[in-house]
């Protein structure tokens, strides 16, 4: 029973970490970015899906003021970039030297860093099924100045 709980513990602990693993990084003499796969988890709405989203440090001694773009693969094999092709607005953002920001998705789908997520893939609910067979693949991120 105890060598179950141990491998038990252990199976969901490593779950854990590839769940914050990071699966692009970047940087250059302004900026450092990484990018994650988050979850967002809506019970009420049966709405369960993964997006990508990215951290961004200024590392230079300056304000630095840009635009983060996301370049991305559909499940179709149609090559986009959130420039042109996404929802979200591409907002301009400042940040001062050592200031770090990270893209988020609240359960309401307003945030003030919504423009550092991309969308990923919808899971199944708990009505056993997908919202949509919608898949988005992260290829790179670009840097607007």
């Amino acid at each position: 029973m105890r060598k179950l709980f141990i491998l038990s513990f252990s199976v969901l602990f490593s779950i854990g970490l590839y769940a914050q693993q990071t699966v692009y990084s970047d940087s250059d003499a302004k900026l450092k970015y990484d990018v994650t796969v988050e979850k967002l988890t809506d019970e009420v709405n049966d709405e369960f899906y993964e997006y990508y989203s990215i951290e961004i440090k200024n590392v230079s001694n300056s304000e630095v003021t840009f635009t983060p773009l996301f370049n991305y693969k559909t499940k179709e094999g149609d090559l986009r970039s959130s420039l042109s092709h996404d929802e979200n607005e591409n907002e301009i953002v400042t940040l001062v030297p050592g200031q770090t920001i990270k893209g988020s998705i609240s359960k309401n789908h307003k945030s003030e860093y919504r423009n550092l997520t991309l969308f990923k893939e919808f899971l199944v609910g708990n009505s056993g099924k997908k919202a949509s067979n919608d898949v988005y693949v992260l290829n790179s991120i670009s840097i607007k100045y």
